[in-house]
């Protein structure tokens, strides 16, 4: 599970969000993809004023600050859905 965090140089949000993000991926699994947005001209276009950004499925998980309980949650969710049943089928 991947969350994408769309950040830049110098932007101390992204800092403190990134730190957020590696304080819950210490209690919940998932991988950090780091994208700086003045990389890409399409991601200036789509995140450039909204940085710091989370993406998790393609689905916006916050942006200029990370709410932890939202993005735990989400997290959840989707681990979630990966998890095999506990009762196995025709029980």
């Amino acid at each position: 599970m991947t969350v994408i965090f769309y950040t830049r140089a110098g932007c101390h949000l992204c800092d403190s969000a990134k730190e957020e993000l590696e304080r819950i991926c210490r209690r919940i699994s998932f991988r950090i993809e780091v994208r700086d947005v003045d990389t890409n001209e399409a991601w200036v276009e789509k995140f450039g004023d909204e940085v710091p950004v989370g993406i998790l499925d393609g689905r916006k998980v916050f942006k200029y600050r990370v709410d932890a309980r939202r993005l735990e949650s989400a997290l959840r969710a989707r681990l979630a859905l990966d998890s095999p049943p506990l009762v196995p089928e025709g029980s």
